[in-house]
C-alpha cells in the first residue's frame, strides 16, 4: 500500500468519525443530524470550520469550547481516531483484496457493505455505553440492504443470508428469552442487540455471526465478573452488550480463522495426550 492511499484512508476515517460524533449525540435525542449545523451543546454557539477539524481542533482548542469554555468530552477525538485507524484497516484487509480479486460488482458492493457495518458499530458502541440503546436507524436500513444484496448474483446467497439472520438475531433472541425465564427478569437481552446480530448474520453469514456471539459472551462475562469483584457493578445492574458484540465482530472478521485453527490445534493436542 502506497503512502498516499494510507493517508487518504486515514483522512476519510477521521472525517467519518467526526460525522459519527454527530450521530452519537443527536440520534439518541431524536434530533436531526442535518439541521442545525454543528454547535456547542452548552452555549449553542455555531462551530466554525477551523474548529471542526477532526482531532486537531480538539488539541488546538485545549479540549474546550472557544466560546463558553465548556469541556469537550474526550470521546469525541477518540471516536475520530478510532474511525481513522478503522478506515486504513478496512482498506488493507477488505477493500484492497476485493479490488485485487474483482469478480463482480456485487462482490465489491458486499465488501463495501461489510466495511460500512464494521464502521457503524463504532457509534453504536458509544451510544450503547451512554444510553443502553442500539438505534434502529443504524441497523435496520443496513439489514434491508444486506437482504437485497443477497438476492443479487455474485455475492452472499439468500440461503447464507437467511441462516446468518437465524444464527445471529435468532440465537441471541432465544438467549435473551431463556435469560428472562432463568433470571425471572424482563429485558435480559435488548432487541437492539438482536437486530444488530441479525444484520451481522445477513451481511457476513452464520459462521461470523455465531463466532461473534461466542466471543462477545466470553469477553462480556469476564468484564462483568471483573466489575463485580471490584465493586463497580451491583448484581442487579445491567451492562451494555453492544460494545462486546462490536469487539467480537471486529475480532471475528480479522482473526476468526486464526482463532478457530488455534482452538482446534489445542483440542487435538489435548486429545492426543
Amino acid at each position: 500500500m502506497d503512502p498516499l492511499r494510507a493517508v487518504v484512508s486515514v483522512m476519510l476515517g477521521l472525517v467519518l468519525g467526526s460525522f459519527f460524533n454527530v450521530i452519537i449525540y443527536r440520534v439518541p435525542r431524536r434530533e436531526s443530524i442535518v439541521h442545525p449545523g454543528s454547535h456547542c451543546p452548552k452555549c449553542n454557539r455555531p462551530i466554525r470550520a477551523w474548529e471542526n477539524i477532526p482531532v486537531f481542533s480538539y488539541v488546538f482548542l485545549g479540549g474546550k469550547c472557544s466560546g463558553c469554555k465548556a469541556r469537550i468530552p474526550i470521546f469525541y477525538p477518540l471516536v475520530e481516531l478510532a474511525t481513522g485507524f478503522a478506515g486504513i484497516a478496512l482498506y488493507l484487509f477488505l477493500i484492497a483484496p476485493a479490488l485485487a480479486k474483482f469478480h463482480s460488482p456485487v462482490m465489491m458492493a458486499t465488501s463495501i457493505l461489510q466495511s460500512l457495518i464494521l464502521l457503524i458499530v463504532i457509534p453504536i458502541t458509544v451510544i450503547d455505553i451512554f444510553h443502553f440503546l442500539i438505534p434502529d436507524v443504524l441497523t435496520l436500513p443496513a439489514l434491508a440492504l444486506a437482504i437485497v444484496c443477497a438476492f443479487l448474483p455474485g455475492g452472499i446467497t439468500p440461503l447464507q443470508c437467511g441462516l446468518g439472520i437465524i444464527a445471529g438475531g435468532g440465537f441471541l433472541y432465544f438467549a435473551g428469552f431463556l435469560g428472562e425465564r432463568v433470571l425471572r427478569r424482563g429485558n435480559a437481552m435488548g432487541f437492539g442487540d438482536v437486530k444488530l446480530m441479525a444484520l451481522v448474520g445477513a451481511a457476513f453469514g452464520w459462521k461470523t455471526a455465531f463466532l461473534t456471539i461466542v466471543l462477545s459472551a466470553f469477553t462480556g462475562s469476564i468484564a462483568g465478573i471483573a466489575l463485580l469483584v471490584h465493586g463497580k457493578l451491583s448484581k442487579d445492574h445491567k451492562i451494555p452488550f453492544g460494545p462486546f458484540l462490536s469487539l467480537g465482530l471486529w475480532t471475528t472478521v480479522f482473526f476468526g480463522d486464526k482463532l478457530i485453527s488455534t482452538y482446534w490445534a489445542l483440542v487435538g493436542r489435548i486429545i492426543g495426550h
